[in-house]
């Protein structure tokens, strides 16, 4: 595997893992607990994370993935265990995948509005594949703020 997935998929095992810490514990009730109006709980945030993260880096790895964006949002009634095999079936994806990448890959060009309802956004695989990551290490750190309003309601 090329230096730069194995990097991708050790920061990706680290946040997941952090996202575990934030939900561990919790009731299905708990995770579909949200803070106010207009505001994601620990599920819907873990739903989201999973499937936006797939898409991106699938980009990235020219291995797209299809994702219903709205339903992300709706989600609700996970049990913890299926919320976190979520995030080990994305590892466990990756892991095979990124075996097979070779880092000319990552300059190709590609229109991400081909992929969803949006204008067009021609970005590198490379950019995609960064933005997997940092979209994920975005939400963190709206899990962990969720995660403690929840403690201390």
């Amino acid at each position: 595997m090329e230096p730069i997935f194995a990097d991708v998929l050790n920061r990706l095992e680290a946040l997941h893992q952090d996202y575990f810490i934030y939900m561990d514990g919790l009731s299905s009730a708990d995770l579909d607990w949200s803070p106010g109006a207009d505001m994601n709980s620990l599920c819907v945030l873990a739903v989201h994370v999973t499937a936006a993260e797939r898409f991106w880096i699938g980009i990235g790895i020219n291995d797209v993935s299809e994702r219903n964006r709205p339903a992300e949002f709706m989600a609700s009634g996970y049990e913890l265990e299926a919320l976190k095999a979520r995030f080990s079936a994305n590892i466990a994806f990756y892991r095979e995948a990124f075996e097979k990448q070779e880092l000319s890959g990552l300059v190709e060009e590609v229109d991400v509005g081909q992929f969803m309802d949006r204008p067009s956004q021609v970005v590198t695989r490379g950019y995609a594949l960064l933005r997997g990551l940092d979209h994920t290490a975005e939400h963190l750190g709206h899990a962990g703020m969720t995660r403690q309003l929840l403690d201390r309601r």
